[in-house]
């Protein structure tokens, strides 16, 4: 805490949390990835849905892992030490997916580009230190990309802490509420994905974001 290492303490936490989006970052964008490059031609959206289905599921597994945390210790304990244990729990699911890494083939298309010899030698280079790639890069940051990160925590992360601070409800219904809402969201990501796929990605991005901008008031 502050009161033993001073300003080590809050900076030690933005680094860690800096790491873990990075790794949930990198996570998402291979599965995505690697869905898209498997997925039948025109379906794409619909197959790569399936992706925000399941981290959205892993959402309310945690949710309900917390809540089932909460209820056992209590509320003293989980606030002092209890919230560690979700943490450590996680660690089960690394070792999965590191396992389910390892046993994974690359993809037909990655594999064709392979044979063709039409894969970049020096990727890294190609993307930061081309003006044109690196334009299109920082335009998906900047743009949706931004827009979709501001919108997830605020609809997942800081909805749970306006509900507990501000309007003082018990930590325990303001899981039940997130988990509510989260076990609504999962269908409606397979119907846009696969609307996308008739539409358009463009269109169903830039509908999703208006529609949040005027939700979060």
């Amino acid at each position: 805490g502050y009161e033993q290492i001073g300003i080590a303490a809050p900076l030690l936490i933005l680094l860690l949390r800096l790491i873990q989006g990075l790794a949930l970052g990198g996570e998402y964008g291979g599965a995505a990835t690697y869905v898209a490059e498997h997925a039948p031609k025109g379906q794409r959206g619909f197959y790569t849905s399936f992706i925000q289905t399941t981290a959205t599921l892993g959402l309310f597994v945690s949710l309900l892992v917390i809540l089932g945390t909460r209820s056992a210790v209590g509320e003293a304990a989980f606030s002092q030490w209890g919230w560690r244990i979700p943490f450590l729990a996680s660690a089960i699911l690394v070792g999965i997916s590191i396992w389910m890494r390892l046993r994974l083939n690359e993809s037909p298309e990655f594999e064709k580009m392979k044979a063709e010899g039409t894969i970049s030698r020096a990727p890294y280079a190609e993307v930061f230190l081309k003006w044109g790639n690196m334009k299109l890069v920082l335009l998906a940051i900047l743009s949706f990309l931004m827009a979709q990160g501001a919108i997830w925590w605020c609809a997942f992360s800081y909805t749970q802490i306006f509900l507990e601070r501000f309007m003082k409800l018990p930590g325990v219904w303001a899981n039940l509420f997130l988990m509510g809402a989260t076990l609504l969201s999962i269908p409606l990501y397979v119907f846009f994905g696969w609307l996308s796929d008739r539409i358009g990605r463009k269109p169903v991005l830039i509908l999703g974001m208006v529609l949040s901008v005027v939700a979060v008031f």
